[in-house]
């Protein structure tokens, strides 16, 4: 599958969950009747309340790819400043951003999550806030050795010799040839944003006012004796996803 087909299907999916599907709890869905098997008239079934789980999945559409674009956008404006300012500092400042980078690398997603869950309560922004804030640091350090590498080029030492400024370097020189990367990491950061927004609305630290995949996921395995269609469907969903993303960094990074 090439970058575009993946990165095509990512986004007629998350326009679809905008389009198609109500913002909100599944309380806004329409009941019928409960625990259908999958068929043409339910492709996911129905739950044990007879909403369609079609839509409910893309209802969670809306709120788990949210939080995966707002993390995502998070995580590559923080690892974007921090990646140049390590790349293009003297040594010794170089240096102690890249520790600084290790200590915020180190910090567990989850433990953060709890401790925001427990100060604030279950919220989207703040648990997409969260995963942003704590995988920055992957992109930071992929763009440090590309601003090194950058840097190094004859052209750029060309362009400091006839005396253009710090400023015109980055702009015209340095952040182009970050754009490959940029892309890469950000795929990164995507596709772990879905799995670590599903983990952590399964343990019951997402927003209880949204519906959300990892949300269906637990509520899912809790009925697993009902009917195996309520786990499986929104599962298979997350790893459908996963894959595309994962499809589309993998061609990405083919092409840097």
């Amino acid at each position: 599958m090439t970058r575009g087909v993946a990165a095509g299907l990512l986004a007629v999916l998350y326009l679809t969950c905008l389009l198609f599907a109500p913002a909100g709890a599944l309380d806004h869905l329409p009941l019928g009747t409960p625990l259908l098997p999958p068929s043409a008239s339910h492709p996911f079934g129905t739950d044990d309340l007879g909403r369609d789980l079609l839509a409910a999945v893309l209802q969670g559409g809306r709120t788990s790819l949210t939080v995966a674009a707002t993390a995502t956008s998070v995580a590559l404006g923080v690892g974007l400043i921090v990646g140049l300012v390590a790349g293009l500092a003297p040594p010794f400042l170089d240096e102690i951003v890249m520790r600084a980078t290790e200590i915020v690398a180190s910090l567990p997603t989850l433990l953060l999550a709890i401790l925001v869950a427990s100060l604030f309560g279950g919220s989207t922004l703040a648990l997409a806030l969260v995963i942003g804030l704590t995988r920055w640091p992957v992109i930071a350090r992929l763009l440090r050795i590309e601003t090194i590498t950058v840097c190094a080029q004859p052209y750029l030492r060309a362009a400091v010799a006839l005396g253009a400024s710090p400023a015109a370097i980055v702009h015209r020189h340095v952040l182009p040839a970050l754009v490959p990367t940029l892309a890469a990491s950000s795929g990164i950061v995507f596709g772990g944003a879905i799995l670590a927004e599903a983990a952590l609305a399964f343990v019951g630290l997402g927003d209880p006012a949204v519906t959300s995949w990892g949300q269906m996921i637990a509520n899912g395995f809790a009925m697993l004796g009902l009917g195996w269609w309520l786990y499986t469907m929104p599962a298979l969903v997350v790893v459908m996803v996963a894959g595309l993303v994962a499809a589309a960094t993998l061609q990405t990074r083919m092409l840097v």
